[in-house]
């Protein structure tokens, strides 16, 4: 999900005034929204304090556990694709598209959705929102919403604010899959669990939204925008969130998202492999130099120019991995003769096109050691967990989790798996985690 946003400045109250009339629709017989309703991003708000805390979607039995609806497995997959179309468009490179069925829910399906539990105001007004570090906008559903509007918690009430401005700026955020959320801006404290508040964060208040994939945004009250760049959450909450780390374990249970000195301190009880984040002309996501794959000890025989001269982004909201077509095609026939005593499925779907059937199977499926080799200089090799190989489409099939791209490569959120990744913007590197106590 890494979408094109815009925010169109207005220049005069008058316009404003006439926004919000015409605009904004009362719902349900209510009157016109009164000045509690304005909500202003403050000019020189400043944040402050550390946040920390987060929960998966995947375990609703976990105490802290998120309530957001999981999407089936065909539909998690269908819109991480329609992101990296996106992200195709945005960087004027070309795109494709699959199609893939969906199931009927699975117990033994994957699922790739990563949302934190954070809140915003006092008292506290609590929402479950999509963790995205290939954006960097986040935004809410909000009282007046007018289209869109159905999500797993209440929609945030503005009238609430703690913020002392008057609202003067549209906010528009547009997606290539026909995706859009449009409001105002919105200004508040928010918290993530137990810790915060950033003060005065300012988010988009959406009052319409339209999923194109149509499981609208997965009931989700928003998108966490953990990108780069201004209004992002990182650049509104001072020097103590310049750090961050997310780990989502590889049996499916809560996942855990730490900030600032609580991050250093997780990833400091791990044995860290760290490699540079390198530049692009992408301000918003963040690019590692991946230079070689090997499957089964064996590195690839493919140069490692086919990596590095299209770029490697890490994303929590991409689902699985994409490798350029050169590359992808070398990786998936070294996986298939290693597994050729498996039966290998036909015409399971367009994106992920080495499955396997379990049917008859007393062992698990035994997918091959893969291994990721980052940075051109200092080499680190990474070695993949179980569950960071296997797409569990259902509980007959599995398939190897990674698909073909047509430019840059992508490390999507199964390939993170068993990994506290940490974030550190000060020192502009990625670390890899393992063994974390």
């Amino acid at each position: 999900m890494a979408w094109m946003y815009k925010h169109i400045p207005t220049t005069c109250f008058f316009l404003v005034v006439c926004y919000l009339t015409i605009k904004v629709v009362p719902i349900l017989g209510e009157k016109a929204p009164h000045p509690q309703f304005q909500v202003e991003p403050k000019p020189n708000c400043q944040s402050s304090g550390p946040i920390i805390g987060s929960q998966r979607v995947s375990n609703p039995c976990s105490p802290n556990a998120n309530l957001t609806k999981t999407p089936s497995a065909g539909k998690s997959v269908n819109k991480n694709q329609a992101r990296v179309r996106s992200m195709n468009k945005k960087q004027n490179r070309h795109h494709y598209r699959y199609t893939l069925s969906d199931n009927e829910y699975d117990p033994n399906a994957d699922y790739g959705l990563f949302t934190v539990k954070i809140s915003l105001g006092s008292p506290q007004q609590y929402y479950s929102l999509i963790v995205d570090t290939g954006s960097r906008w986040t935004w809410v559903r909000c009282r007046f919403c007018r289209e869109g509007c159905i999500s797993d918690d209440p929609p945030y009430d503005p009238s609430k604010s703690l913020c002392d401005y008057t609202l003067t700026i549209p906010f528009k955020a547009s997606y290539d899959d026909t995706s859009f959320a449009n409001g105002i801006w919105g200004c508040d404290n928010l918290t993530i669990d137990d810790f915060g508040p950033i003060m005065n964060f300012q988010f988009g208040c959406v009052l319409e939204n339209y999923d194109g994939n149509g499981d609208n945004f997965v009931n989700a009250a928003g998108i966490l925008g953990l990108g780069k760049g201004e209004w992002s959450l990182t650049s509104q909450s001072g020097a103590s969130m310049q750090v961050f780390s997310y780990f989502v374990p590889e049996n499916g249970g809560g996942a855990d998202l730490q900030f600032g000195d609580k991050a250093r301190e997780k990833s400091n009880t791990c044995t860290n492999q760290f490699t540079p984040m390198v530049q692009s002309d992408h301000e918003e996501k963040y690019y590692i130099d991946l230079v070689g794959v090997s499957v089964d000890g064996n590195e690839l025989n493919v140069p490692s120019t086919e990596f590095m001269s299209r770029g490697t982004i890490i994303d929590s909201g991409t689902t699985i991995t994409r490798l350029p077509e050169v590359v992808y095609s070398a990786f998936r026939d070294a996986v298939r003769q290693s597994m050729s005593s498996y039966t290998l499925l036909d015409e399971i779907g367009e994106l992920m096109d080495t499955c396997y059937s379990l049917e008859g199977l007393i062992e698990p499926i035994a997918f091959p050691e893969i291994k990721f080799h980052f940075g051109e200089v200092n080499t680190i090799d990474v070695i993949l967990t179980k569950e960071g190989t296997i797409w569990r489409k259902n509980g007959t099939v599995n398939c190897l989790a990674f698909a073909a791209a047509e430019s840059y490569s992508i490390i999507g959120i199964v390939q993170q798996r068993g990994f506290n990744v940490l974030y550190d913007l000060e020192w502009k590197t990625i670390g890899f985690g393992t063994n974390c106590t």
